[in-house]
């Protein structure tokens, strides 16, 4: 009976598991009006990737971020040259 729970309660947990990357990234422009960010990563498995970030429209914040470096949490546990995420957190 414990060994059917731990295995049902397995099978649960993966089921809902979140993938998430947590990465260093240099902002190369903003477009406010699709909150789109142009970054390149800087570190980890992603350094050297270009990526669009995809961040709340309108949102002021990252004019004054470009050609700097931030860390942010993005939706996806991989990263891909050229390829779109969304920001889920940002530092």
């Amino acid at each position: 009976m414990r060994k059917a729970l731990i295995a049902l309660l397995s099978i649960i947990g993966f089921g809902y598991s979140i993938d998430e990357l947590y990465i260093r990234v240099r902002v190369e422009s903003y477009e406010p009006k699709t909150g789109t960010l142009k970054v390149i990563g800087t570190s980890g498995a992603c350094r050297g990737y270009k990526m669009n970030l995809i961040s709340k429209p309108g949102s002021s914040q990252y004019q004054s971020l470009i050609n700097r470096e931030i860390y942010v949490l993005i939706d996806s546990s991989i990263c891909q040259d050229g390829g779109t995420y969304r920001i889920k957190e940002e530092r």
